[in-house]
């Protein structure tokens, strides 16, 4: 398969190495004229900072908009008019979508950029160097190739699994897809490798460990409806100590707190992308841009104010009174920040601030200006943290699993939305982060509460849509529950009174194909076989 000509470069602070990829998709390779994995990592630490290009540039194209693109305007939590993204939130994205292409690329740089570790580190490092700080680096590698995968096959649904480059780059106009199924097991080999080779108890450092492959199988085995295995590896994590509650766990923080960069890799974070807002584009978190209501917040010229909270996520915090994970999500006119714009005494949303049509603007990932934050933001960029997994994530995971292993449905078939559990374990990881976000305790719950439960807890983090799409069967071809929601979602905008009246203009059905986006047509230009039936894969 062909790209368009990648040059991945590592940053020097961050790795001392350089790597280029070459011309061919999924092959990036480093030149014999550059320094490469078997010439640099020589000693424990240089082995130990190998992994740390994964954390950050790979992912910058997947995470500057295509990522939130798909997570939060196809699955109705916001609204924009930004003609390069809009189609994610009207189902009419195309094969030759440009942002579409951004999300592939930039997945599959991260399944290259890990494949090159997991391919040079063990014959080149030296035997002074301790296995288990090589194993550690081979660990953290392959979780980080299991996340890229598991984005991929959510998004597109079959996808080429490349675990050997040398092994298909003669061949590279030829490669097939595999089947979600055989996907989602390679996902689990490579999550299980983690597990077992990644140190313990690393929380702080930026890095992953084994309790965050444990975390990150967890939800692995949550869609695939392997409910016994999903909770084994939840409780695995709540049960360790490695991680902790804002709010609940660690006193004096608060959900709002997380989303501010002098909390950046705190005890709740479990999986982050690690950003630096000085370092050059490509290295920084680029979404505060995108989402700022005005360059009254950021004070470097951006906040464009792109994305905006729907009506009908408004409407859902709403309907849970009292909710404060409210006002660190999204902003309502009014709404005051003591810690944004702090030298003229704070920020307040003005009574007219409605940049998509929804009186409304996006607060989560906003973290204000440069003088706000000790320098850490600049133009386009930010030092806040991308989460992946946070600890609720767990706890949420944890309190489905045993709903799920009472209803017991199959695997592959939906959830029961019927189905109902007040067992008290499932309540005490529900009713934990129902507590923290200051709302009533529930003595029943359903799937749709938990289903709901998420969205209110991980609104703008990138989860909702995929929990959408896993509601009638994570390889499901037909999803009706999904499609009875989204139908009923307000989309729309509004006129310019105070308060504002809603037009209810923009109500979407979609249909059972919108569920998976299609393959790039760049790609499938390059290589007809990535449209064609996928080919059962081969497992080492």
């Amino acid at each position: 398969m062909k790209r368009y000509i990648k040059y991945i470069l590592s940053m020097a602070a961050l790795t001392g190495v350089i790597a280029s990829g070459c011309k061919k998709d999924f092959f990036n390779r480093p030149p014999e004229s550059q320094t490469t994995v078997g010439s640099y990592y020589q000693t424990a630490d240089q082995v130990k900072a190998s992994t740390n290009a994964l954390y950050a540039a790979p992912w910058f194209g997947f995470n500057t908009k295509v990522g939130w693109s798909i997570s939060e305007l196809a699955s109705g939590n916001g609204r924009t008019g930004s003609s390069d993204v809009v189609a994610f939130g009207n189902f009419s994205v195309s094969n030759g979508n440009f942002e579409l292409s951004a999300a592939w690329n930039s997945l599959f740089t991260v399944v290259a950029q890990a494949n090159a570790l997991i391919a040079n580190l063990p014959a080149n490092v030296p035997a002074s160097v301790p296995a288990s700080v090589v194993n550690n680096a081979m660990g953290e590698a392959r979780l980080m190739r299991g996340l890229a995968y598991f984005y991929l096959t959510r998004i597109f649904g079959n996808v080429p699994i490349v675990e050997n480059p040398l092994l298909e780059v003669s061949n590279f106009q030829n490669v097939n897809t595999n089947p979600v199924t055989d996907v989602y097991k390679f996902i689990i080999n490579d999550l299980k490798f983690a597990e077992t080779n990644c140190t313990p108890n690393v929380a702080a450092t930026g890095h992953v460990s084994s309790g965050s492959a444990s975390a990150l199988l967890s939800k692995v085995y949550l869609y695939t409806q392997d409910y016994a295995n999903a909770r084994l590896e939840a409780e695995k994590v709540i049960n360790s100590g490695e991680f902790q509650l804002f709010g609940i766990d660690i006193a004096g923080n608060t959900y709002e707190d997380l989303f501010k960069i002098a909390n950046n890799n705190n005890k709740e974070s479990i999986i982050a992308l690690q950003w630096l807002a000085n370092a050059g584009y490509g290295f920084g978190n680029a979404v505060q841009a995108s989402f700022a209501y005005s360059s009254a917040i950021t004070q470097t010229g951006d906040g464009y104010g792109v994305l905006a909270p729907s009506f009908d996520l408004q409407d859902a915090y709403a309907a849970n009174p009292g909710d404060l994970r409210r006002k660190a999500t999204i902003m309502l006119p009014g709404d005051f920040y003591s810690y944004l714009d702090q030298a003229q005494g704070g920020y307040t949303l003005p009574a007219n601030a409605s940049s998509q049509g929804t009186h409304a603007q996006i607060k989560k990932y906003v973290v204000g200006s440069p003088a706000d934050n000790n320098g850490a933001s600049a133009f386009q960029s930010t030092a806040m943290n991308t989460y992946i997994m946070r600890l609720s994530d767990v706890y949420l995971i944890a309190a489905e699993a045993i709903l799920g292993q009472s209803a017991n449905p199959g695997v592959g078939h939906g959830i029961d939305t019927a189905a109902s559990t007040n067992d008290a374990t499932a309540l005490k990881y529900f009713n934990k982060i129902r507590q923290r976000a200051g709302v009533q305790q529930k003595t029943s719950i359903t799937y749709r509460d938990i289903i709901k439960e998420r969205r209110l807890e991980f609104a703008i983090e990138g989860d909702y849509w995929y929990d959408l799409c896993r509601m009638d069967g994570f390889n499901s071809a037909t999803h009706p529950v999904a499609i009875s929601i989204i139908s009923k979602q307000d989309r729309g905008d509004s006129s310019t009174d105070t308060p504002p009246v809603r037009y209810h203009d923009a109500t979407y059905t979609p249909t059972n194909l919108d569920f998976l986006f299609p393959v790039p047509a760049t790609e499938v230009a390059a290589d007809p076989n990535l449209i064609k039936a996928p080919v059962p894969y081969v497992f080492k």
